[in-house]
């Protein structure tokens, strides 16, 4: 089936009666284009962001639910590969497959292209203008411009995961309309996420003091006094991340000065080679938010880095390690733990956090949601059923992005750089959000064949790319934005999913696909 969105349809118009009826017909996407006919591709595998791990691994069927390949929807493909059957997708998380980084490599960004290998991959950073250009100087001659797609296909929320050191417990009274709701947990003003991850904020004691400056009712109580002064430990992603993109575009719009960051020299070997040491020197979040810039932190702040990559790496480590902070997707944090359990130190039921021996070892922290100067001061929660152990959806429904100033949002296609897309920090919504998204091509002989796949292989590889992506966007009964649902992520809408759909409508193998 085709999507046409509104914006398509009006250019439609300018076509004949008989061509707009074609192209809204079902399967005229396969009798128009030079892709196979549906579901007739091959077998195929992704790799990248952790952040959409675990929805890749619903929607590829690893962790049940009606994935790619057993959902009835009529953009499905359901069955099992081979003479009679139907084309697979499965999505890599072995190491050095894991994370945004991984998907730049492998479409050519710092290194030889490995799209052969892997047609499509995740990423939470979108390619920047340079990369861009990096990516399609690897295509054969022939090739379309502006040929890399870049197909937004989640959003989800970035929760701040918290094990406060040995000894202390948590609890915060906060405003909710007209009452206040006691929690087994800290809440954190904007500035107060920054201080502990320049470096300014080096203690929990400081950290309760600066949250007092606004509010006064965050409270650590340890059983020894001295153990509030412990170091704040932040962990931070060792390999090049998308997360850390997003969790640096927030922090950008909080705090625009300068900051001494560390030297630079790709730590662990992970990420995007830079190719050269990077001396200590002054530089705002915006500038280190990229590229391989996006491994670099504060010197001043006691970083934690971890040997494990991806976010489960800082779930785990967080967890492991008393006094530390980290940042993470809510699905990985929730999946993994990453809050005290009921019974052990976590919330008995919903509300009544505020019992003797409830309040919080480990949690996720509610974020300041309320414009910078207005009181009282507000906060949400990054799930909208807070912090339970059952998932919901990420509490980014409605969240409203922009690009950097004078740009418009969203681009006028997939084709265009989305990487300075960001959720506003002044809305009133949980705004550490941020979209996720599939690459792709428009034109995949041109890519594949240089490095040596067919023009067969590369039309089953594009048609079941197309297949899927496609299957992914939707959000009727078993499709894939359906299926996604209360897996703590939120699906993409409106206008940001037109542009989606018709980035996946341009995909082909060696035709050129203009916009319609």
């Amino acid at each position: 089936m085709t999507f046409l969105s509104a914006r398509r349809l009006v250019a439609a118009c300018a076509v004949s009666a008989a061509a707009v009826a074609a192209l809204a017909a079902p399967g005229a996407a396969s009798a128009t284009t030079d892709l196979g006919t549906q579901c007739s591709g091959s077998n195929i595998e992704g790799l990248g962001s952790t952040f959409q791990a675990p929805a890749q691994f619903i929607w590829t069927g690893l962790k049940g639910g009606k994935g790619f390949n057993v959902s009835t929807n009529a953009l499905a493909c359901n069955g099992t590969f081979g003479s009679t059957g139907k084309p697979t997708v499965t999505y890599s998380q072995t190491e050095p497959n894991k994370g945004s980084g991984a998907c730049a490599k492998d479409f050519g960004i710092g290194q030889a292209p490995t799209t052969n290998l892997y047609p499509f991959c995740g990423t939470d950073e979108a390619p920047n203008p340079t990369a861009k250009a990096e990516v399609e100087s690897h295509a054969a001659a022939g090739v379309a411009t502006e040929t890399l797609e870049t197909i937004p296909v989640l959003q989800g929320s970035l929760a701040i995961i918290v094990h406060l050191p040995a000894g202390c417990k948590a609890t915060s009274a906060i405003a909710s309309g007209t009452k206040t709701v006691k929690l087994g947990r800290l809440v954190f003003d904007n500035t107060t996420v920054d201080g502990i991850y320049t470096g300014a904020i080096k203690t929990w004691a400081e950290a309760v003091a600066a949250q007092g400056v606004n509010h006064g009712n965050d409270t650590l109580t340890c059983t020894i006094p001295a153990e509030a002064n412990d170091t704040i430990h932040p962990v931070v992603r060792a390999d090049k991340s998308g997360t850390t993109h997003i969790f640096k575009e927030y922090l950008a719009q909080v705090d625009t000065s300068t900051i001494l960051m560390e030297e630079f020299n790709e730590p662990q070997g992970k990420g995007q080679p830079c190719k050269k040491v990077l001396p200590p020197e002054s530089k705002s979040w915006a500038e280190v938010g990229e590229g391989c810039e996006n491994q670099r932190w504060p010197e001043a702040a006691a970083k934690i880095r971890p040997v494990e990559t991806g976010n489960p790496g800082v779930v785990h480590t967080v967890a492991s390690t008393e006094s530390s902070i980290g940042y993470a997707d809510l699905a990985v944090a929730r999946e993994l733990e990453s809050f005290s359990k009921k019974g052990l130190g976590g919330e008995n039921k919903l509300g009544s956090e505020t019992k003797v021996g409830e309040q919080n070892v480990r949690f996720w922290a509610e974020i300041q949601d309320s414009e910078p100067g207005k009181t009282p001061v507000t906060y949400a929660d990054p799930a909208t059923n807070k912090d339970i152990e059952k998932a919901a959806q990420s509490n980014c429904g409605g969240t409203v992005y922009a690009a950097k100033p004078g740009e418009k949002f969203p681009p006028k296609s997939t084709r265009e750089t989305w990487f300075a897309v960001k959720a506003e920090v002044t809305q009133k919504k949980y705004n550490i959000c941020g979209l996720t998204y599939d690459l792709a091509v428009r034109q995949y002989d041109y890519f594949l064949s240089p490095l040596g796949v067919t023009e067969e292989q590369s039309k089953n590889d594009a048609t079941t790319v197309e297949n899927y992506l496609k299957w992914v966007l939707n959000a009727k009964v078993e499709g894939g934005g359906a299926e996604i649902k209360n897996h703590d992520y939120e699906k993409v809408t409106g206008t940001v999913l037109e542009e989606a759909e018709d980035g996946v409508e341009e995909i082909r193998n060696k035709e050129n696909s203009p916009r319609l």
